[in-house]
């Protein structure tokens, strides 16, 4: 075959390799608060604005002692925990934020309070529902409208949540319930979203999951957005592990599709021209000559001493059986 049609052939096949739709599996799963659960009570929505602003996702499936948390750099968000955090796992959130990242917890009735206190914080997540006057629809809809703090506030009319609870803290916070709030029946004005200092880190800290969830998405969008800015950091891990009942199964496959970028294209061809002119013009079976030798001396096939003395008897014109003889006298 002539040469060129070879050649024409390996560019062709290695253009359809590069820009050859990828099929990978879709993952989903039914956990409440899981970045996998696409219904009402997920919060895939939320993860996949996280994504689109730019932001790496990484999913936690293990202990945060068995992922060496306190080794990455970003954001861990910790939505809804149902199950209880090792003294290995504290440790672990404790080094992740002293060395500057962030954690966030959205709880209510979960064992984030946990974290809390191991931190030594001074600040709490009530264990009574919060009640209110301002609400949407249904009075489990309680509604906020005082955000402080200017990031969080662009934009947002209002923050819609889903049977919250409160931030107990003295001191200011970044998003309040109503001044005729209620949780206990101690009325008073409660906190919904703080954030306090922890090392060269800070814990925020959300008394409502459910401002994140499918279901609200559509009404917090806009603040959700603001939230993904406040949080700062470039990438994002989402703790799955905390969920009793976390499932994930296969929905099926999805199709990707890949595009070589013009600018790409160019270098890749100039690269398979430079390469197949260097081995039409025998650069190859040179540099392989010149490689081959010091690496053949090298890892080459050591001889015994009577082979040597053999070998430079040939070399001189000496007498092999005479070097054998002398050889076996010295050997006996």
């Amino acid at each position: 075959m002539n040469k060129t049609i070879k050649y024409l052939a390996l560019i062709l096949l290695i253009f359809t390799l590069i820009t050859m739709p990828l099929t990978v599996p879709l993952f989903k799963s039914s956990t409440q608060y899981s970045m996998f659960n696409t219904n009402w009570n997920g919060i895939s929505n939320f993860v996949r604005l996280i994504h689109e602003d730019g932001k790496q996702i990484v999913p936690i499936f293990e202990s945060f002692d068995m992922a060496n948390i306190s080794g990455k750099n970003g954001v861990l968000i910790i939505v809804g925990p149902n199950m209880t955090f090792t003294d290995a796992e504290i440790e672990q959130l404790k080094a992740f934020v002293e060395r500057g990242n962030t954690l966030f917890i959205a709880d209510d009735f979960g064992t984030g309070n946990e974290i809390l206190r191991a931190l030594n914080l001074s600040v709490g997540i009530s264990s009574y529902p919060l009640r209110d006057f301002f609400y949407q629809e249904d009075d489990r809809l309680i509604v906020s409208v005082r955000i402080e703090d200017p990031i969080l506030a662009r934009n947002v009319t209002k923050i819609v949540t889903n049977e919250p609870s409160a931030v107990l803290v003295t001191g200011g916070s970044a998003v309040y319930a109503s001044k005729v709030a209620m949780i206990n029946f101690q009325r008073r004005q409660y906190p919904l979203l703080t954030e306090v200092e922890y090392g060269e880190g800070r814990v925020v800290i959300l008394a409502d999951p459910d401002v994140l969830i499918n279901q609200l998405y559509d009404e917090n969008e806009p603040f959700l957005r603001n939230l993904v800015e406040y949080l700062g950091g470039d990438t994002f891990y989402i703790d799955e592990a905390h969920h009793p009942d976390f499932n994930l199964y296969t929905a099926g496959t999805v199709t990707i599709t890949r595009l070589l970028p013009k600018e790409l294209a160019v270098k890749l061809i100039l690269a398979i021209g430079i390469l197949i002119l260097l081995k039409e013009l025998g650069t190859f079976r040179v540099i392989g000559r010149l490689l081959w030798r010091p690496i053949s001396r090298f890892f080459g096939k050591r001889k015994s001493p009577e082979e040597l003395a053999l070998a430079l008897a040939r070399e001189r014109g000496w007498d092999e059986k005479e070097i054998i003889e002398m050889l076996e006298r010295m050997g006996g």
